[in-house]
């Protein structure tokens, strides 16, 4: 059977029916579906279309600067389609333009930052309830405070938080409100986002993105860890059959690793599934026998092939591939005797009338062994669809359009060919320039040979001719000089040249909508509001890319939470250290964290682009100029990424400088009524010496007064003198 040809088994039947067989079939069908183009009619025979693996490894040697020069062989030839002397040199705009977009974009995934909704009936309805009673506090606020005074009840839906108006706990509610389930999703979030260095890879598929216009990671628990890992966009198998950039109708997807015989007998994990029979097998296999070994049912009509001869040593395809089946369920409908109808589990072999989907997986080796096969553990399924279910391969093809998708290289290559050609054009001009050429007559050199001429003047350049247009012997006279001056300096249509590159780069800076005032490569001034309005018109352009991208972290980050929580808890371990001791006793006291599905939403914060932070700096110069800020502000400014961290920063400066000024207006204020009390005890002690003065002064008087109102005396007689 050929295997671009191949029916996907039926996959409504028992489980005991799914054999060895079945999981081989189900593999070689998916693997069949790898590099292949589907439109609106079905599939694709044109041949003149590149495959989709073709075409993204073309793209991907663009980024290197190893590009074939496919639409411009022809004038590196001549009449003869021999090589012309002067080299091709392939450019690499589009190089330029790629990294731009990916700096761009990891300043972008640098500063997302994840939230944890808990989306279940039960939870919404937890939300609201909690809402309404904190409202009502903020209401009746003096009922519920002299109900707490008079008999010590109080009612705290929100915590600690206090909230003055309504309002406020309406903003609490929407952005800070936390149950505690998804205090613990959010701690399990960010475990995973840093253990799988989620910059390095996000960044990776970012860049996959942008040339092979697809990019995948796959999620799997690895020793009880969630784990990432992304997926070569040449290595992976999705569904194209659905227009949608996330791949959520996709019935199937894959990826394909090269693995030595020697790595797939000496990896226990395969070798435990495989017979001793395919192990002695695989050992065997060299590039001389593998054709007679493998069968002739190693390469599909796709490319897809099952091996190859690497140096000697075959590599095999080993392709895992998930796909969406049905899972019978073991229940059927019986009456009991007084005609009521319940759902009881099957007796015997009869089959059911239930079936739920379910995700499958196995890892076909070259086409003939298959490993790793069943039923997929770990199964998430989809919020608002319970029988859905989410494959663990996620996908973006960003403007996925009749099945296929275009990159940002697949839209610059065309171009970058173009200018890689003019360049060439422009190399072939100036090589052919010589400046100004002298011709030689030789017939007219006189008895001077034409060696002893070339020896004299082989500095100068000079060309010997013999003079004559028809190549014939020399027979008479003519009017020609000994010496012919041939102007052969630079042509001057070269500037045309140079115009039509110019040209194709601006082309090329349009589609991804990255002139040169947004790279700072504009050649003359520009006013700031005419670069501010440009580079925000052309944010415009590859806004759908970005925006794509971070649903696509969502998505991702969404599966992975969703496959850890049910992996922890369907071991039932004792110890989550991402959790803690108190997560952990939340668990086991509850099962709304079981049956919870969670939404994550990434928003990106908002950072600082060069421009505004230029705009900032300039401010700040100012501002430290006329003393309203330090040197350490400053500093702070030029070195903040975000505006949130920019804005807790200054507040806490510009609240820690309030505090000073109060504090020195208080001590001033201290000094100043400390002096108030000085003087006024100054002018206390003044005034009461004053007033002791006027009271002694009038001492005095009333004395003097007394003096004067008493009656006069006579003086006293003087001593009688003593007889000798």
């Amino acid at each position: 059977m050929r295997p671009s040809l191949r029916q996907q088994p039926n996959q409504f039947i028992p489980e005991n029916k799914k054999d060895q067989v079945w999981y081989i079939e189900n593999a070689r069908y998916v693997a069949s579906k790898y590099n292949t183009q589907m439109n609106s009619l079905g599939y694709r025979t044109d041949q003149t279309f590149d495959k989709p693996i073709d075409s993204m490894l073309r793209l991907f040697s663009y980024y290197l600067g190893k590009q074939e020069n496919r639409d411009y062989y022809y004038t590196t030839q001549d009449q003869d389609s021999c090589a012309l002397p002067n080299v091709w040199i392939n450019g690499q705009k589009l190089t330029s333009m790629i990294d731009f977009m990916l700096g761009t974009a990891m300043k972008m995934i640098e500063n997302i930052e994840p939230s944890t909704k808990a989306v279940s009936k039960a939870a919404v309805n937890k939300k609201t309830r909690d809402m309404e009673l904190a409202l009502l506090k903020v209401e009746f606020n003096n009922i519920f405070k002299q109900m707490e005074e008079e008999s010590g009840v109080s009612v705290n839906p929100l915590g600690k938080q206090e909230f003055d108006l309504p309002e406020d706990v309406m903003k609490y509610m929407e952005f800070d409100y936390k149950q505690y389930g998804e205090e613990i999703a959010y701690a399990m979030v960010i475990d995973i986002l840093h253990r799988n260095k989620f910059i390095n890879k996000y960044k990776q598929a970012f860049f996959y993105t942008l040339l092979g216009g697809v990019c995948a990671i796959e999620n799997k628990i690895i020793n009880k860890k969630q784990v990432k890992n992304v997926v070569l966009p040449y290595n992976l198998i999705w569904d194209n059959t659905f227009d949608d950039d996330f791949n959520e109708g996709a019935r199937f997807v894959g990826k394909i690793e090269w693995l030595t015989p020697g790595e797939i007998v000496s990896n226990p994990y395969y070798t435990r599934q495989l017979t001793n029979e395919e192990v002695n097998e695989i050992k065997t296999l060299t590039p001389d026998n593998i054709d007679k070994l493998l069968g002739e049912d190693n390469i599909t009509t796709n490319k897809l092939k099952w091996y190859w001869n690497n140096n000697g040593v075959p590599s095999l395809a080993a392709t895992t591939i998930y796909w969406i089946g049905y899972k019978e369920l073991r229940y059927e409908k019986t009456k009991d005797k007084y005609g009521n109808t319940h759902l009881g589990k099957i007796k015997g072999n009869a089959t059911s009338e239930y079936w739920v989907k379910t995700v499958y997986k196995a890892t076909l080796l070259a086409n003939k062994y298959v490993v790793d096969f069943g039923e997929l553990p770990n199964i998430v399924r989809k919020q608002d669809d319970m029988n859905s279910v989410e494959l663990p391969i996620t996908v973006f093809i960003p403007n996925m359009t009749m099945g296929e998708s275009r990159s940002v290289a697949s839209r610059l290559h065309k171009h970058q060919d173009k200018i890689d050609f003019l360049s060439n054009e422009i190399t072939k001009a100036i090589t052919r320039a010589k400046g100004k050429v002298f011709v030689l007559n030789k017939h007219k050199l006189g008895t001077a040979t034409a060696k002893e001429v070339l020896n004299d003047f082989e500095r100068m350049g000079i060309h010997v001719t013999d003079g004559n247009a028809t190549g014939e012997e020399y027979l008479g006279t003519d009017n020609n000089k000994v010496v012919e001056v041939i102007d052969m300096t630079l042509d001057p249509n070269i500037r045309m040249l140079l115009e039509l590159k110019n040209e194709e780069e601006r082309i090329m800076e349009e589609i991804v909508n990255v002139p040169k005032i947004a790279l700072g490569q504009q050649s003359g001034y520009v006013g700031a509001k005419t670069q501010a309005g440009t580079i925000a018109q052309s944010n415009l352009g590859t806004a759908y890319l970005y925006q794509g991208f971070i649903q696509f972290i969502e998505k991702d980050l969404q599966f992975s939470l969703n496959q850890y929580k049910i992996s922890l808890l369907a071991n039932n371990d004792e110890e989550i250290p991402v959790i803690g001791d108190r997560g952990m006793n939340y668990l086991k006291v509850t099962d709304e964290f079981k049956f919870e599905d969670f939404g994550i939403y990434v928003k990106v914060k908002d950072f600082i682009d060069d421009q505004a932070k230029e705009r900032l700096l300039f401010i700040a110069q100012a501002a430290m100029q006329n003393g309203a800020m330090d040197m350490l502000d400053y500093l702070k400014i030029e070195t903040c990424k975000t505006y949130t961290e920019l804005y807790s920063h200054l507040k806490y400066s510009i609240e820690r400088k309030q505090r000073k000024a109060e504090e020195q207006m208080q001590m001033q204020q201290m000094m100043q009524q400390a002096q108030m009390e000085q003087q006024q005890q100054a002018q206390e002690a003044a005034q009461g010496a004053q007033q002791e003065g006027e009271n002694y002064r009038t001492e005095l008087k009333t004395g003097a007064d007394l003096v004067k109102s008493a009656p006069n005396e006579a003086p006293p007689s003087a001593p009688s003198e003593m007889p000798a």
